[in-house]
């Protein structure tokens, strides 16, 4: 029973791995002086203030254990730390493997690699911290989170980094926690801030040591198809907690280097050989920089180069980029980014995704548009192959990000136009939403990434993320060489030069022809049409019928964004005749007339104003699936149905997922040529000729046309 002399004090610590919790009692006495002093019944000590008292029975180890009903109490907490690291490792292809997209990348893996390797060194240096551990506290170090620049964590996965790609720059961000004696908790911060970044000096070379030692076997289960080697950690640094930065999503932007051989293009050998004239001549003259001739192209260089092959290169690099515009432009640009890279405009990059993506590369998903700031020559290198020397440009992709396989195919197209073997236009061509083609793939195990950037942190900051932090043995660009020298060694290999060898008789004369034909057949067909078969004479009369009467429904906003502007009208004047567009209508006979008993379901405009045409589209979709010979037989009947006049639609997928149906059905009818539907690249014809296709997965879009187009799609949307 507490005294009346007593005070009852409940001592309180914020700290979450305390041994002191609030429902443990601390009896304090007054002194017999009557003076209202803090006492602590364990010791008796006397205290100015409450909060001396809890830092004394936190850190005195007797008080604290008897507090804590007399059970031992470590002297350590853990804390929590978050550090940014600077990465470096060289990585590549040994098969064909890169075309799969893999859950665990290349880069996933390294981020793995560097938190074993914390784990490893925290655990080393921690030992005897960690044996104080007991029932209550357990001070085993552990990673709590991490981030990279190059993982596709919290961004679409279609933004995560290739496989068999190195790094000289690869940004990652960790917390984790160790122990700390509970004393530095009552330090001044300042004090605190210190030996956090002691600690961390304490951590790296550990983690270089377990690095410089790694077993790269122990994961070659999650490294299928890749090789890494060579990882290092090249700068660390603390991240105070009150930063804001997140480094997967606060980077802005990503740099990739290619190392482009210059005999890929025609008179590169020459222009080889003016290359290494000037530099040695540069050699010769004692030019204290000679060893950084080439470092931005060829501006070091005192004669011109022997013929328009780099003008031709450049040109076809240039064309990739995205040039800054006003923002009365009309323009997609690309808010949100900093300063003045927020006035460059977006491109679809859709068709320079790896196809194997499909619906995730369509134009009408955000992923694809992204903003390529530079595509330039960052550098020129020499390498001894054994038999003579060749020269290598080192092409850099500065951009907000990048979707897979975007810069080997504008590689890839960029030698194509350089060579004369597609059109000087074709990349911007290419980047149309409205535009599906193929794309040229160069090589792989020819890049690596090279930086990362962080403008609205460098902008509160002050400075860049790593600018005044120590290199940790060597910097960036000794690496830099480093990466480039393997790289180069592995591609003078016989095996490797025959199959960059055969890639380049490929493009120019397989790849580049086959494109040139599909960029011929964006062309109108001016194939004859046929006549309606009978079954769709009462759809087609139907149809036309609402023309000849003006009163065709306009297309709502969501789905006039796939369809081509001039094939589209949104007006809601009433004076204007609409004569092209999409609308939809549900089936009144669909799970014996739910959807239109529904209240939760708004009954289309379509249905309302166009009874007859219903019921026909319908019977349509009935008779097709009676009908043996169709090529849809015994297809489920549908909930909805898009009905389109002369609306060409860009590549997109479709909204939403098929609820029981996997499958839509198209069908066109009218008097036209041309106008097939593409799918994944592979035309077909639909005129009165039913075609099932998955809407939700592929894409798809329509072919050029001349006439009057109409097409049904019925479907069957998850609601």
């Amino acid at each position: 029973m507490i005294s009346p002399h007593q005070r009852r004090i409940i001592v309180l610590d914020r700290h979450p791995s305390s041994y002191l919790h609030a429902t443990k009692e601390t009896l304090l006495t007054p002194r017999d002086d009557g003076q209202n002093q803090n006492c602590c019944q364990f010791c008796s000590s006397q205290f100015s203030s409450r909060n001396a008292l809890f830092r004394h029975v936190r850190n005195n180890e007797y008080c604290a254990s008897q507090a804590n009903g007399g059970k031992d109490v470590s002297p350590y907490c853990l804390k929590k730390s978050n550090v940014a690291l600077s990465i470096a490792y060289d990585a590549f292809l040994t098969t064909d493997e890169e075309r799969k997209i893999r859950n665990d990348c290349d880069a996933k893996v390294i981020g793995d690699i560097m938190k074993s390797a914390f784990l490893h060194s925290l655990g080393t240096l921690y030992k005897e911290e960690m044996s104080t551990s007991n029932d209550d506290e357990d001070l085993t170090p552990m990673i709590v989170s991490s981030t990279q620049t190059s993982v596709a964590s919290h961004r679409h996965y279609s933004l995560a980094q290739e496989n068999g790609i190195g790094s000289v720059g690869e940004v990652m961000a960790m917390s984790y926690t160790y122990p700390i004696r509970k004393t530095l908790k009552d330090e001044k911060k300042g004090f605190r801030d210190r030996e956090e970044e002691r600690a961390l000096r304490e951590i790296v070379p550990l983690v270089q040591e377990y690095l410089k030692h790694l077993d790269i076997e122990l994961w070659k289960d999650v490294l299928i198809g890749s090789q890494i080697e060579e990882v290092q950690l090249l700068l660390a640094r603390i991240i105070p907690a009150d930063a804001k930065i997140h480094i997967e999503m606060s980077c802005t932007q990503r740099a990739y280097h290619y190392i482009l051989p210059l005999r890929w293009l025609q008179g590169g050998e020459e222009v080889e050989r003016w290359w290494l004239d000037n530099r040695n001549a540069a050699v010769q003259s004692g030019d204290d920089n000679a060893m950084m001739f080439g470092v931005g192209g060829e501006m070091r260089a005192k004669k011109k180069p022997p013929n328009d092959t780099l003008i031709k290169l450049k040109a076809a690099l240039r064309s990739a980029e995205c040039k800054r515009v006003t923002r009365e432009s009309g323009n997609p640009l690309a808010s949100g980014r900093y300063g003045v890279l927020a006035l460059k405009p977006r491109k679809a990059w859709h068709n320079f995704a790896n196809p194997e993506l499909k619906g995730d590369a369509s134009p009408s998903n955000k992923p694809v548009w992204r903003v390529l700031d530079r595509c330039r020559i960052f550098q020129f290198v020499p390498f001894n192959n054994g038999n003579d020397t060749e020269v290598m440009a080192v092409i850099e992709f500065r951009g907000d990000d990048f979707v897979l396989e975007q810069v080997r195919r504008i590689v890839g197209s960029a030698v194509a136009i350089t060579n004369g073997w597609l059109p000087d236009d074709f990349i911007d061509r290419a980047t149309n939403s409205d535009t599906f083609i193929e794309t040229p793939l160069s090589p792989p195990n020819h890049m690596y990434f090279a930086d990362a950037r962080f403008h609205f942190d460098e902008l509160i900051q002050g400075k860049r993320l790593f600018e005044d932090v120590d290199d940790l043995g060597k910097n960036s660009m000794q690496v830099m060489g480093e990466i480039q020298h393997s790289i180069l060694k592995r591609l003078s290999a016989p095996s490797i030069r025959n199959e960059n060898a055969e890639w380049l008789s490929s493009l120019e004369n397989t790849i580049s022809l086959r494109i040139q034909e599909q960029l011929k057949s964006t062309e109108v067909s001016l194939a004859q049409t046929k006549e309606a078969p009978p079954v769709y004479t009462r759809t087609l009369l139907s149809l036309r019928d609402i023309i000849a009467c003006g009163r065709w429904p306009t297309t709502s906003v969501a789905r006039s964004r796939v369809i081509r502007s001039e094939d589209c009208s949104t007006s809601k004047n009433k004076n204007d005749v609409i004569e092209s567009g999409s609308f939809t209508i549900i089936n009144p006979n669909f799970n014996d007339g739910a959807l239109m008993n529904n209240e939760n379901i708004r009954i289309p405009l379509g249905n309302q104003l166009f009874p007859e045409l219903v019921a026909a589209i319908f019977d349509l979709e009935a008779s097709l699936s009676n009908d043996t010979d169709s090529g849809v037989h015994q297809r489920p009947i549908s909930s909805h149905c898009a009905v389109n006049r002369n609306a060409q639609f860009t590549p997109h997928v479709d909204s939403g997922r098929g609820a029981g149906q996997s499958l839509s059905m198209i069908v066109g009818l009218g008097n036209y040529s041309g106008g097939e539907l593409f799918i994944e690249g592979e035309p077909a014809e639909i005129g009165y000729l039913p075609t099932e296709f998955d809407g939700w997965k592929c894409r798809h879009w329509t072919a050029p046309y001349n006439g009057e187009r109409y097409s049904l799609v019925w479907f069957t949307p998850d609601m």
